[in-house]
């Protein structure tokens, strides 16, 4: 099969799909005459098939990138502080300007994606991270590691954008689904972490590992130049209706669907600026989600990247002489967790179009900082690992429905902004949970306590958000319905 050409211009059947292209029956909403229409009505019309599946497939792959980045800090801290001799505060500072770097990015490349396009911030996004990535499995001291290291994150702090334009192409009868479905994408990043550093890093060290982690990434920048397309949303506002229109007839006609004859309606964003400052978060009609959703994402951040570094701290081997530890781990253990993270999705996925996403969210939050709060107590082998992986799945869980949520709140003008910066902020916990848990003067209880209160004070803010189980990403939120009422500021 060769690469799709001139598809925009020349609507024809992929190479790829499975499915010859055939004329279907038009819907009820494509009779004749009604040739204007809304995108979430012609969205609805195009079948599941290839052309989803394959976004889908593509955007995952660069989300994984953020938990493979993080799973392997994990590792790669703690080998690196050995082979070099590393103070605490230096190990610490690897992790900390990891998220640092994702910080700054998530605040770039928000504005970048709602201003020049989902798939050029993408792309650029994603080439950072394997530039900083390879580089990274070749420095020979401290310094150029860290500065690598850093660079990673700014191109990670990218990855709510693939997660935004999977959640613009979707028709809303399946957007909770498919968003849930790249959540999937994110355990598998752990787990092949986990699996990579339990096969090699023993034998071939911690520089082969991290080579090994931005092998799927590249995979997914290849894809993506190929066949990413634009989001038709976003082109919409930008008003570049044909353009939209095209690339909703490629969909369709990769999915071997016929598409009558129409226009789509332009949105009711389509006159707003393009540029969206942070600052517009803060004005008194976005500020009743702005505040209570921050707090929920600063806590997602530094619980749930906590947790993995807990875990490791936990089931490391420190060695039969503390003069000379070892670059060594409980692989079993360690992996066993990252394996949680799939029934963390799995009940999210369950219990997200039941419970709704703010229920969802408060649940598995207050779950988790109790289970967390268990990790700390030094309990035996056995009784760890059960509470490891139950703070682990549910951690994921509550972090799966936040990232489900926070695209719902937001119009398409500002969505990858918004998502963007909230994004920062949980990397904002990233950045200083390493100080807490790799500090060797900070006991397991305390860290704990610490991690127990964040959650809980997380799923506390949930319920002052509004509910978006079944919203309509293009005719706003009705921001007066909150769970908990907050009168207008």
């Amino acid at each position: 099969a060769h690469p799709l050409t001139d598809m925009e211009s020349n609507i024809v059947s992929s190479p790829l799909s499975h499915t010859p292209l055939q004329q279907s029956r038009p819907s009820r909403s494509e009779s004749v005459g009604d040739t204007e229409r809304a995108l979430n009505d012609v969205l609805e019309d195009i079948p599941l098939g290839v052309f989803h599946y394959r976004l889908l497939a593509i955007c995952g792959m660069s989300f994984m990138s953020d938990a493979m980045e993080v799973s392997l800090l994990s590792f790669m801290s703690t080998c690196v502080g050995i082979e070099w001799d590393l103070k605490d505060h230096e190990i610490a500072l690897i992790a900390a300007l990891v998220f640092a770097g994702i910080l700054m990015g998530s605040l770039f490349w928000g504005p970048v994606a709602d201003i020049y396009g989902r798939k050029l911030s993408f792309i650029w996004g994603a080439a950072i991270i394997i530039v900083g990535g390879f580089a990274s499995a070749l420095v020979q001291n401290y310094t150029s590691l860290v500065i690598f290291r850093a660079l990673v994150g700014f191109g990670v702090g990218g990855i709510t954008v693939p997660f935004d334009l999977l959640a613009e192409f979707m028709p809303k009868s399946h957007r909770g689904q498919f968003l849930m479905y790249i959540e999937y994408f994110w355990t598998l990043g752990s787990m092949f972490v986990a699996a990579a550093a339990w096969i090699c890093l023993s034998v071939y060290g911690w520089r082969v590992l991290t080579f090994v982690t931005a092998i799927p990434v590249t995979i997914s920048l290849v894809f993506s130049i190929i066949y990413l397309p634009e989001s038709p949303r976003w082109l919409l506002v930008q008003g570049r209706t044909k353009e939209a229109e095209d690339i909703v007839k490629l969909a369709a006609s990769v999915n071997g669907h016929w598409l009558s004859e129409f226009t789509l309606k332009p949105t009711v964003e389509e006159e707003a600026e393009k540029e969206v400052s942070v600052l517009e978060f803060l004005k008194p009609e976005h500020i009743q989600i702005t505040l209570p959703l921050w707090v929920v994402w600063l806590g997602f951040g530094f619980t749930y990247y906590g947790v993995i570094l807990f875990v490791a701290r936990l089931f490391q081997h420190e060695g039969d002489d503390d003069d000379n530890p070892t670059c060594d781990f409980n692989y079993d253990e360690i992996f066993v967790s990252a394996v949680a993270e799939v029934v963390g999705v799995s009940l999210t996925a369950f219990v997200i179009d039941r419970w709704g996403r703010v229920g969802t969210q408060s649940s598995l939050y207050i779950g988790a900082g109790i289970a967390v709060l268990c990790m700390g107590l030094q309990l035996p082998g056995s009784a760890l690992t059960a509470v490891s992986i139950v703070a682990r799945f549910t951690a994921m869980g509550a972090a799966s429905a936040t990232w489900v949520a926070t695209p719902e709140l937001y119009d398409t003008k500002m969505r990858a902004t918004a998502h963007a910066v909230a994004n920062s902020i949980s990397h904002l916990g990233g950045f200083l949970c390493p100080f807490l848990i790799d500090s060797t003067r900070v006991s397991d209880t305390t860290i704990g306590i610490i991690m127990a209160a964040v959650n809980i004070t997380a799923g506390v803010c949930v319920l002052f958000l509004p509910e978006t189980l079944g919203a309509d990403l293009d005719s706003g939120i009705p921001r007066t319905k909150m769970s908990l009422q907050m009168k207008p500021l």
